[in-house]
């Protein structure tokens, strides 16, 4: 895991980013609905990595790529702040799962001494256990709290995970 960094979003990396969504597209598809067919345009791509790139610079988000030495494996985001706690999302790329990349890179990141919130959030649906265990073995606690919706024509049930700092 040593060549596995964690690394800010930032403007430079627009091209790798866009190749590695585009590359991974149908796979994470298959998990979590679709981001629409417009965000897979180059400009559209390009206006929506600026609202997260003007997100991170307001301090309403933090944006991450999860690198294996040039190559972009995933991607990290704490979003949803508020004075206290921050919602965690992760997406590690088809060809990268079940190497650890996942925990390893939230490990990094409940490391970052500015992220000074309190409470850590995550969710995952009922049936991916994969997810589930990133998040238990990267520290997270699995909360009673359980929330359904609906995705094409079935009903996802999802849990949610948090991480309390003791900072």
């Amino acid at each position: 895991m040593d060549r596995l960094s964690v690394k800010v979003l930032r403007r430079e990396d627009e091209a790798a980013l866009y190749a590695f969504e585009c590359a991974n597209r149908a796979y994470f598809e298959r998990y979590v609905p679709s981001r629409g067919d417009a965000y897979y345009e180059p400009e559209s791509f390009r206006q929506a990595l600026q609202r997260l790139l003007t997100e991170q610079a307001n301090g309403a988000g933090y944006y991450y790529l999860i690198w294996h030495d040039d190559t972009i494996v995933g991607r990290l985001n704490v979003h949803h702040i508020d004075d206290e706690t921050g919602e965690v999302g992760y997406r590690i790329g088809a060809d990268y799962g079940g190497r650890g990349y996942a925990t390893a890179a939230l490990q990094q990141l409940l490391t970052f001494e500015f992220l000074k919130l309190n409470r850590l959030i995550a969710e995952t649906t009922s049936d991916n256990v994969a997810s589930q265990h990133v998040l238990l073995r990267a520290g997270f606690t699995r909360e009673d709290e359980v929330r359904q919706m609906e995705w094409e024509g079935q009903v996802l049930t999802f849990y949610t995970f948090s991480y309390q700092n003791d900072r």
